[in-house]
């Protein structure tokens, strides 16, 4: 597969997957279904007159239409985290001009009204939104709500929420709502809140807003050493500031409150003026006369929700794992591999790959057995070291921070050498003498490892996440079986071979005993 055929599928398959989520959207996003309707249609025309033009069009219309545009509001959205309202309202403001639909010039009044409430400018932050608080406004919900979050009327808030939406409270408002419940006392509520809210946003992958809403639930009702987890997991990346406000509220509320005032005492010097008001909040507000007592339904969630966030952390994304040094590791000696080979001829010249230790069964037969180890280094060309590399990357990173380096790296070599020792078996069997290099077998044997933890998962810990991540994981081993099969030059065996031996090593490695974590959520179950 050559460069340009390879942009043209990333082009494809990504423009396809944003109609497709921008027309199932409610409200449908048009704007970003047209955009991407557009480059996917272009670039499919001009694949048919030159495909070199079709990836430098499509791909450059891809970059300036999409990409941009997603890392601009993941910049936003960084920004937002750190309170830099005003930067993010400029950034907003840029990004219409390649948006102009979808509502993203609607996200620059907000921004900058919560710039002026930061900065202590109250009254001119509530007063920039009250033009906009009529229906004629395409923002005039936001901006009432706004409006109550500035003044931090929770109360009014959650009156206005549940009065003017029948059924179920829009996304955008309901983490909102979730504190808000929260900072009025209704802890009760909230919980049962936080049951069909989590929901929601498990099923649309919303995680950071996910981790956020239990941070509510645990500094309410006063969990401190969960609400340390979150900062040490989930959440490792909030803002030290506001990790250090929510972990005086959760000491706060859990009887700790000569330590929580002191915290709050030390964050009244921050220059955040909205954080002022919240700290302010809680000094001035009696606890006995606002927070309720835990039911035993709520009790009941919160156990359910500590397991969850076992299983979570277990077989889940490992959002605070050890730098991966075996990835790293293999990521580098598989482009060195690839320096040499091209500063010696060409990655793409067989005599080359040949004289570095490619595949050739029958020279491994004659006694060149570490051909079956440099083989796996060695990639044909620049596509096929980028698709190894990427996968290399993706699913190292998750596996090694739960097998451990040296488990990690026993995969990866079992799994790689293993698959090129197969086909040399099978040229031994049937005399089809084959010339092969790549990492993919080690990389489906990543593949094959993860599917044996999320199995072990099911079968022995009974964690529903890990038997739906197996669902997925079998998924794209289908996928790519097909992918494979339709393909002449992709070595089928090798993928083949390498993700049962990543299954089998995975499990030989992963073994039959639980942990500490797993003996103590059995127990609590």
């Amino acid at each position: 597969m050559t460069f340009d055929r390879l942009v043209l599928w990333i082009v494809y398959f990504s423009t396809l997957v944003f109609v497709w989520r921008s027309l199932a959207s409610r409200p449908r996003q048009w704007g970003w279904a047209i955009v991407c309707g557009v480059i996917f249609s272009l670039s499919l025309g001009l694949s048919f007159i030159s495909i070199t033009w079709a990836a430098r069009v499509g791909g450059g219309l891809w970059l300036l239409m999409v990409l941009l545009p997603i890392l601009g509001l993941r910049q936003i959205n960084q920004w937002l985290k750190y309170d830099h309202y005003r930067r993010a309202a400029l950034l907003a403001r840029l990004l219409t001009w390649l948006h102009p639909a979808d509502g993203w010039g609607d996200r620059v009044i907000p921004l900058r009204a919560l710039a002026l409430a930061q900065r202590g400018q109250t009254v001119q932050a509530v007063q920039s939104l009250k033009p906009h608080q009529t229906p004629k406004s395409r923002i005039y919900r936001v901006a009432i709500a706004l409006e109550f979050l500035i003044l931090r009327q929770w109360q009014p808030f959650i009156t206005w929420v549940q009065s003017y939406q029948e059924g179920q409270i829009p996304l955008n408002f309901a983490l909102y709502h979730l504190r808000a419940l929260g900072e009025t006392g209704q802890v009760n509520l909230m919980l049962r809140e936080f049951v069909a809210l989590s929901r929601r946003l498990n099923d649309l992958g919303e995680f950071e807003r996910l981790s956020l809403a239990r941070l509510y639930v645990f500094a309410f009702c006063g969990d401190s050493d969960s609400v340390s987890q979150l900062f040490k997991r989930e959440l490792r990346d909030y803002p030290q500031v506001k990790q250090q406000f929510w972990q005086a509220t959760a000491d706060w509320y859990g009887g700790r409150s000569p330590l929580a005032e002191k915290s709050f005492q030390d964050l009244l010097k921050t220059r955040h003026h909205l954080l002022k008001q919240d700290i302010r909040h809680r000094l001035e507000t009696p606890l006995d006369l606002t927070q309720q007592p835990l039911d035993s339904l709520s009790r009941h969630i919160l156990d359910q929700l500590n397991i969850t966030l076992q299983e979570e952390r277990r077989y889940g994304t490992p959002i605070s794992a050890p730098p991966a040094f075996a990835t790293w590791g293999l990521i580098a000696l598989n482009l060195l591999a690839f320096y040499i080979a091209t500063r010696l001829g060409g990655s793409q010249n067989v005599w080359v790959l040949y004289r570095l230790g490619a595949l050739v069964p029958s020279h491994v037969l004659a006694g060149e057995w570490w051909r079956l180890v440099t083989s796996t280094f060695l990639h044909f060309g620049i596509p096929h070291l980028s698709m190894n590399l990427f996968g290399l990357y993706i699913l190292g990173k998750f596996l090694e921070s739960r097998l451990g380096l040296i488990r990690f790296l026993l995969v990866y070599l079992i799994s790689g050498i293993g698959s090129m020792g197969f086909i040399t078996f099978l040229a031994l069997q049937f005399g089809n003498e084959q010339f092969v290099v790549g990492a993919s077998g080690a990389v489906m044997g990543l593949i094959g490892a993860i599917a044996a933890l999320f199995w072990q998962g099911w079968r022995q810990d009974k964690a529903e996440i890990a038997r739906e991540r197996l669902r997925s994981i079998v998924l794209i081993i289908v996928i790519q079986a097909v992918f494979d099969l339709s393909i002449p030059e992709i070595c089928f065996l090798c993928h083949a071979s390498g993700g049962v031996l990543g299954f089998l090593s995975g499990l030989l490695l992963l073994g039959k005993g639980t942990t500490e974590s797993q003996r103590t959520q059995r127990k609590r179950r």
